[in-house]
């Protein structure tokens, strides 16, 4: 069974929409900051709730489980830039918990080849997402995903490593933000903090005790930084001594490629995924569906039913590396 097939039989007939699910409004702002004119816009400093470590994944996320993954054992890749790297020896070569695949995602990227960037260097983060048809998605953006209604969506974002350009596609055209300028500020993490998050003690310390600027999920910490090898795999180290974190009993397929899923639930209904590699460990992306069948009040006071199988969000990340400047892809 192909995933979209698994799609429909979870929605079912006619899907009522969904309730207002964080990671859609995200998506939707990031599409009309892309289409609207530039003098129009104003970036919000984005803050996001910290990721909750002490949560369950049920085997119900299983149900859009379509294709079994196999781990290999002696193997080597190549990183973002394009350097080669060698995975042989990975401490569980066929990892049966989460620890244990989250262990060989740190020891993987530990190994990736790194140069500290300069500040005036640029931070680019490239995803495909699935998303709604555009004109549904503007009259219901916090819907969930409409089975043979949907397109991808390339995004790419720059940011500068000192935190003071940005830019951004709209309708087809680069347009470039400066921190600061009229009503344009956005936050981001200062990269030297960034940087001394190099063991999973110190991760879950700021995890726990964010910094004053504004808090940020790990997951987003994964998602929209280039990190150091040393930060990416103090994070994966600090997730797997946390509780909570399950592997999802069966693989899944997105983009073509078969992928681990390691998951929790937030809000008793919808869980959420981080998408590895297989073979090199890597993060390949992540999603969000729900478990549950699930009532909520919107903020008309009326009923808000997300029905059980409904897939709000599936990313899929195909860069995140330094450039030169904002614009530049590699």
């Amino acid at each position: 069974m192909d995933e979209m097939t698994a799609l429909r039989e979870a929605f079912g007939p006619d899907p009522e929409p969904g309730p207002r699910v964080r990671e859609r409004a995200l998506a939707v702002l990031h599409e009309r900051m892309r289409s609207a004119p530039m003098a129009a816009v104003a970036v919000p400093a984005v803050r996001q709730r910290r990721w909750p470590m002490r949560v369950a994944l049920t085997a119900a996320a299983a149900s859009l489980a379509v294709v079994g993954a196999v781990a290999v054992e002696n193997i080597g890749t190549v990183s973002d830039s394009g350097k080669g790297y060698s995975t042989v020896g990975l401490p569980f070569p066929r990892p049966a918990s989460a620890a244990e695949v989250l262990t060989n995602a740190a020891w993987a990227a530990s190994r990736k080849p790194w140069t500290d960037p300069r500040p005036d260097q640029v931070m680019y983060n490239e995803s495909r997402q699935l998303r709604n048809e555009k004109a549904y998605e503007n009259e219901h953006p916090n819907d969930p995903i409409v089975p043979g209604h949907t397109r991808t969506a390339l995004v790419q974002e720059w940011k500068r490593v000192d935190g003071k350009q940005m830019g951004l596609v709209q309708d087809g055209r680069l347009v470039v933000y400066d921190q600061g300028n009229g009503r344009m500020h956005w936050m981001q993490l200062d990269y030297d903090l960034l940087k001394g998050l190099d063991t999973p003690a110190k991760v879950l310390d700021f995890d726990k005790n964010p910094p004053r600027t504004g808090s940020i999920r790990l997951d987003a910490l994964l998602g929209q930084y280039v990190l150091p090898p040393k930060v990416e795999a103090a994070v994966y180290g600090a997730l797997a001594q946390g509780e909570g974190v399950r592997l999802n009993p069966d693989a899944i397929n997105v983009d073509g490629r078969p992928a681990i899923g390691l998951g929790w639930v937030e809000e008793g209904y919808l869980a959420k995924e981080f998408l590895f590699d297989p073979s090199t460990y890597s993060l390949i992306g992540e999603r969000s569906v729900a478990i549950a069948d699930h009532h909520n009040t919107d903020e008309h006071g009326d009923d808000d039913f997300t029905p059980k199988g409904a897939l709000f969000r599936q990313v899929i990340y195909t860069k995140a590396i330094i450039v030169e400047k904002v614009g530049d892809t590699a």
